[in-house]
């Protein structure tokens, strides 16, 4: 089975994409928590449940429901998009290898399980529920990971195209 937008794949749907990540990035995310200041759990590679909790420890109580609220639609959203646009630029750069698209969605999937932690620290706070920050950071740092991989196939794919372009005109 391929992924989804495969017949739908093309340098322009990429490029919309993008700029949707892009936008998100920029004006929608930063609405997360609510606060410039705050610094979400998810940025994180991977924590400790101390460091965790001094982070949910620091958030005021209309940050950590601003946060929770926005872990379950804006961080829901957003890797919607990003899987989509990682999953269609791996289809336009590997064609004979389409499998490799369905790696965007093990992040979306990783992410999700990352918000759902979050979301049970967040809502469970002022209790500290050690178990659940230690698999939470786990799913954190497969995130991460698992997207590493992916901007790494997307780089080294891109300049794979730019090397078969640059030795075909030389």
């Amino acid at each position: 089975m391929k992924p989804l937008l495969h017949k739908q794949a093309s340098v322009k749907l990429a490029l919309l994409l993008l700029g949707f990540v892009i936008v998100f990035n920029v004006l929608i995310m930063p609405l997360l928590t609510g606060d410039k200041e705050v610094t979400p759990i998810d940025l994180q590679f991977a924590y400790t449940p101390e460091l965790a909790y001094e982070l949910i420890d620091s958030y005021s109580e209309e940050t950590r429901t601003v946060y929770a609220r926005g872990e379950m639609t804006l961080d829901v959203a957003y890797p919607i998009v990003y899987t989509l646009f990682m999953s269609v630029t791996l289809m336009l750069l590997y064609p004979n290898k389409w499998k490799m698209a369905w790696l965007p969605y093990g992040v979306f999937g990783v992410d999700m399980l990352e918000n759902t932690g979050i979301i049970i620290m967040l809502k469970n706070y002022p209790e500290q529920l050690r178990s659940v920050a230690w698999i939470t950071s786990g799913f954190s740092t497969l995130k991460w990971s698992l997207v590493i991989i992916v901007v790494l196939f997307i780089f080294y794919g891109l300049l794979s195209k730019l090397w078969a372009k640059v030795s075909k005109s030389a």
